[in-house]
């Protein structure tokens, strides 16, 4: 009995010495399990060791049941031994003899002096999401051979736009990219507006749609990546037309379109508002070409690759003639004024037709006379002045009386 209250002694004493314990060290929604307390009263009587007592303890301060804050640091003078009161408190408490507070602090205590080392759970961290350092991105405008630098009114220009990674190795998405046409003194010519690429390409296409695009033209190109922004330009000329010379009496743009006939002499000029559609066409002009040139009976018309030529065939007085002009502003007849005439009587007296090759140093004429298509070399390009006669095509076994010629 004596030794009964000198160890109670000793557990008040050390108490007395320990921060105040809450009183829900032990929380009273939760119910100690039977096996925790059997453990401490075996361990109080030396049947377990103290690693499996050490279960029990790790099981209530894991599960909430037990409140004890493990010191940040640990006495450096801790016993080696566990005192014997500690024990004789666990086997009290087994026994239901002392409160859950005495026995808690009894814990605290070997745990505070590093007797015993209780592990608590780590706090769960959310999950974050790892973030990847963007350094750089690489962007590429018309690479390879998918593109020309360059393009024809009424057709179609194309570009294409790829995003890759720093090292140029593998394809990107997510850059906001901005596109658009402006001319060489920074006039907008057409906005894409923001596009998005897929797989690291974007491809697209606009028409050409009149002669104001004639000349330089730029592509740019913005792209942003996390902070990162580039800018391309890349250049391209727009061209009047394609094969410099149909036959056809029509500018390529297919936003003019020019007749001639022997009825006036002359060069009728009208605008269209859709490319190709002669519903939208409306009267623009007309030039006297047969009065500025002493030419009548104009049959056919055709023009520079600039548009700011016009060769005109015809055949005042049966003498097979053409006769050239030039143009101040492209395809205007209003700007219109004679330069030569070039004459064809010695191979046919009724031109009906006329073509130039692209790049105004062939011309070719068919009429009624011979049945034939009559060649000719210009030494100057689009210069009548240096025409001279290479070799005939006879196509009477198929037309006797040609009246017009095309490339194509």
């Amino acid at each position: 009995m004596t030794y009964l209250l000198l160890s109670v002694i000793a557990v008040l004493v050390v108490m007395s010495l320990l921060p105040i314990v809450l009183s829900d060290s032990l929380r009273g929604e939760f119910t100690v399990p039977n096996w925790v307390k059997n453990t401490a009263g075996w361990w109080a009587s030396d049947q377990i060791p103290d690693s499996a007592f050490l279960q029990g303890i790790q099981f209530l301060i894991n599960e909430g049941i037990m409140i004890v804050e493990i010191p940040a640091e640990i006495d450096s003078e801790a016993a080696e031994e566990i005192p014997n009161w500690v024990k004789n408190t666990a086997g009290w408490w087994a026994e239901d003899k002392i409160h859950d507070i005495t026995f808690v602090s009894g814990i605290k205590y070997l745990i505070g002096k590093g007797i015993i080392v209780v592990e608590q759970e780590p706090e769960v961290e959310e999950s974050v999401e790892e973030v990847v350092e963007v350094k750089d991105f690489y962007m590429k405008v018309n690479g390879g051979n998918c593109c020309f630098n360059w393009g024809y009114v009424g057709e179609e220009y194309r570009f294409q736009i790829e995003t890759l990674d720093e090292h140029k190795g593998n394809p990107i998405d997510g850059v906001t990219i901005t596109v658009k046409i402006i001319s060489q003194d920074g006039e907008l010519r057409h906005d894409f507006g923001i596009i998005e690429t897929e797989d690291g390409i974007y491809s697209s296409s606009i028409a050409i749609p009149n002669m104001d695009w004639y000349a330089g033209n730029i592509l740019s190109v913005t792209g942003e990546y996390f902070g990162f922004e580039k800018t391309i330009e890349k250049e391209f000329e727009v061209f009047r037309n394609q094969s410099g010379g149909s036959g056809s009496g029509m500018e390529n743009s297919g936003l003019k379109m020019f007749i001639i006939g022997i009825t006036g002499d002359d060069v009728n000029e009208y605008t269209l508002t859709t490319v190709f559609d002669v519903s939208t066409a409306s009267f623009v002009d007309v030039y006297d070409a047969a009065t500025a040139s002493g030419n009548g009976y104009p049959s056919d018309i055709e023009f520079s690759s600039s548009g700011k030529k016009m060769f005109i065939v015809g055949y005042p007085d049966s003498d097979g003639q053409v006769n050239e002009f030039t143009l101040d502003t492209a395809c205007d007849v209003s700007t219109a004024s004679f330069v030569d005439t070039f004459s064809i009587d010695n191979q046919e007296k009724y031109p009906k037709g006329i073509a130039f090759s692209s790049s105004g140093k062939k011309m070719f004429i068919v009429g009624t006379e011979g049945d034939d298509v009559n060649e000719y070399t210009l030494d100057t390009a689009w210069d009548i002045s240096s025409a001279s006669f290479v070799d005939s095509f006879s196509v009477s076994s198929q037309e006797n009386k040609p009246r017009g010629i095309a490339w194509c």
